[in-house]
């Protein structure tokens, strides 16, 4: 056993018998990340886990715009349905899941840092443009037509329910 002290790559004074698994490199409590197979450093965990997002920047314009026409004829049902805010309960998780799984088809199954949040937002836009399209269908169009749309969409308590399930639903499938 050897008496002379080791310390940290990170903090000179830290002295530590920690060693990262991977690259071999002393680290100290504060640097370590615990992982299924041992400590490794966090420059190693993240080496490794930016292997997992293949996801282009081109797949986030699919991903935005897919998930945003998918996210309207979920809007426009949310809307027929709007004073039923009982079955929004139930319409929006499985509206979630649909848009989500849309989206993953739509860009190959490919995985990225921010798919989760571009498929989040697709799905508040396009549910409030599917929404607004069909009371502006039911009033007519005009001006008059697309501002009571517009404001019909915004006030639909259902729409509003189906939207906040179906945002966990959709961040749930993309984050993992």
């Amino acid at each position: 056993m050897s008496s002379t002290p080791v310390y940290c790559v990170n903090h000179p004074k830290t002295e530590t018998l920690l060693t990262c698994n991977k690259c071999g490199k002393p680290v100290c409590i504060k640097c370590v990340v615990r992982t299924p197979v041992g400590f490794r450093c966090k420059e190693c965990l993240n080496i490794q886990q930016a292997g997992y997002y293949t996801a282009t920047p081109m797949d986030h314009g699919i991903a935005a715009i897919a998930g945003t026409i998918a996210a309207m004829v979920g809007g426009v049902i949310a809307a027929v349905l709007g004073g039923f805010w009982l079955i929004a309960i139930f319409v929006g998780p499985a509206a979630g899941g649909i848009i989500a799984e849309i989206i993953r088809r739509s860009i190959g199954k490919r995985r990225g840092k921010y798919i989760w949040l571009v498929g989040c937002a697709a799905l508040i836009l396009g549910s409030f443009l599917g929404a607004s399209l069909f009371g502006t269908l039911s009033i007519g169009f005009g001006a008059r037509g697309l501002v009571y749309g517009a404001i019909s969409g915004f006030l639909n308590i259902g729409l509003w329910i189906y939207i906040i399930l179906a945002l966990g639903t959709v961040y749930a499938r993309l984050k993992s």
